[in-house]
Parts: structure tokens; C-alpha cells; sequence
């Protein structure tokens, strides 16, 4: 059996568990407390996934540590299910996910967060630049020599410069613009079927997530395509998406109960 490591509010997570429950892939789940407790960060998972990222998919010969890859995944385990299949639809589909995979998601959440709630800036400065300055120190002790480790410190000095070297709302603009260029470019839908044809493709899982995150950061105006929204609408029916549980609206009690669930999930667990 597939193990998905994974975080119930994350973006990509949310992406790896809707590619793998439309295309029927059977998964145990392993929460990953990647807020409070930070596991993603423990050595124990590092050993797992270098990036320190969720999620991760792990299995008898098979080990993916990118949403991307599990997409693919998916996409490949579905076969003729998906129209991924299809020679001819195939450069169009890999387009709208290559431009998907192109906006920072990260940069649109907290943007949004702080010209909400400029007070939090100093906050999230304390914590991106101890979190950095955490990890470099434990580079320094890591019997591997820390390599990841530094990497990760970095992509934090990376995160918090995007976040303060730019006033949020001139990032928070120039974010909005992206998402809605790529909203507009896509391809007319059928109304209960896929994006470019009678089945699902990669393309209809990373829009449907992207709406998901939209919607639940009160952006969803950037959609202003009505044959894209009354597809957004019944996809939010499928089975596969109420059982992968995609938020569009932040889940406070479902947040706390993940926690806990995740502080009693083993991290990794051994063939």
C-alpha cells in the first residue's frame, strides 16, 4: 500500500490528494504536523524527503517528493480514464499545468494575509528568520553535512525576502494579475465532464485546487469566466473531491483535529 504524507491544509497537498483520489489510487494517509510541531522538518523525515516538503508519496520501489510528480502519477495510474492519454491533447494540458506550477501560491496566501493584517508582517519576519537561522545551526551538527538543511534555510531567506523586499500589496497585485491571465486562458470546459474533453486530465486537478485556495482566501473574483464557475460548481460534487478533502474555507476545528492526529503518526515507517 501507498503512503501520502501529507498536511491537511496545504496547497500541493491538496493537489496530491485529489490527483490520487480521481484517478483511484488507494493511499494510507500519514499526517504531518507542519505548522505547530514542524515535522516536515525532524531528520527523521528529512531522511524521507531532503526537501522538507509535503507531500511525499512512498511505496515498494517508488518514492515521489513533489505534488508535480504525483500528479504525473496519477495521471499515468488512471491511463485511458484521463485525458492525459491523449497524444493530441497532451502539449495543451501539460500548458496549463506548467502555468499553474508557475504561480508562487504562497506568495498570493500570505500577500492577502498581511494587507489584511499588516500587524502580522513583524511576526512572520521573526519567524521565517528564526526558522532559518534554526536550520543553519542544525546544518552545522548534521553528521551528512547538512546540505538539505542549508537548502531549506535558504528557500526560508528566499520566502521572507519575497514577503518584505516588496510591499504586500504591489505582490498581492502583481499576483492577482498572473492568477487571472491564467484563468482566462483556459480552455472552454464541459460543463460535467473535464477542461478539454469528456474525462479529467492533470489540467482539471490543479484548477480545481486553485479555485479551492481562491475561494478560500476571498479571491475568487479573479474568476470572472461564467463556463469556468459553473464548472468550478460541479466540481465541487464529484466524489473524488468531497473524499480528499480540499478546503475552501479555513477549517479551524478540522486544523486543530490534524494536528493531533499528526503528533500520533509515525513519520516514516519502515519496509
Amino acid at each position: 500500500m501507498l503512503e501520502l504524507f501529507h498536511a491537511a491544509p496545504s496547497y500541493y497537498s491538496m493537489v496530491a490528494r485529489l490527483a490520487l483520489a480521481e484517478a483511484g489510487v488507494a493511499t494510507i494517509s500519514r499526517l504531518l504536523d507542519i505548522h505547530i510541531a514542524k515535522q516536515q522538518l525532524s531528520d527523521a523525515y528529512r531522511q524521507l524527503n531532503p526537501h522538507m516538503t509535503v507531500p511525499t508519496l512512498r511505496g515498494p520501489g517508488l518514492l515521489l517528493t513533489d505534488s508535480a510528480d504525483i500528479l504525473a502519477f496519477s495521471a499515468h495510474q488512471a491511463g485511458a480514464n484521463w485525458l492525459d492519454a491523449d497524444a493530441g491533447l497532451a502539449p495543451a494540458i501539460d500548458q496549463v499545468v506548467t502555468d499553474h506550477y508557475a504561480i508562487s501560491i504562497e506568495n498570493l496566501t500570505f500577500s492577502k494575509l498581511l494587507v489584511s493584517k499588516p500587524l502580522l508582517l513583524p511576526v512572520v519576519k521573526r519567524v521565517l528568520g528564526g526558522l532559518s537561522r534554526s536550520l543553519e545551526a542544525r546544518a552545522e551538527q548534521a553528521a551528512d553535512g547538512g546540505a538539505s538543511l542549508r537548502a531549506k534555510a535558504q528557500q526560508d531567506r528566499e520566502r521572507l525576502a519575497a514577503l518584505t523586499d516588496v510591499p504586500p500589496a504591489q505582490t498581492l497585485k502583481s499576483m492577482r494579475e498572473q492568477v487571472h491571465a491564467h484563468l482566462c486562458a483556459l480552455p472552454a470546459p464541459q460543463f460535467e465532464a473535464g477542461l478539454f474533453g469528456d474525462r479529467l486530465s492533470r489540467a482539471d486537478i490543479v484548477v480545481a485546487v486553485l479555485l479551492a485556495r481562491l475561494s478560500m482566501t476571498d479571491e475568487l473574483q479573479l474568476l470572472e469566466r461564467d463556463d469556468i464557475r459553473q464548472w468550478w460548481q460541479h466540481f465541487q460534487t464529484r466524489t473524488g473531491f468531497q473524499s480528499a478533502n480540499i478546503w475552501t474555507r479555513f477549517q479551524k476545528r478540522s486544523f486543530v483535529q490534524a494536528v493531533i492526529a499528526a503528533r500520533h503518526t509515525p513519520l516514516v515507517i519502515h519496509d
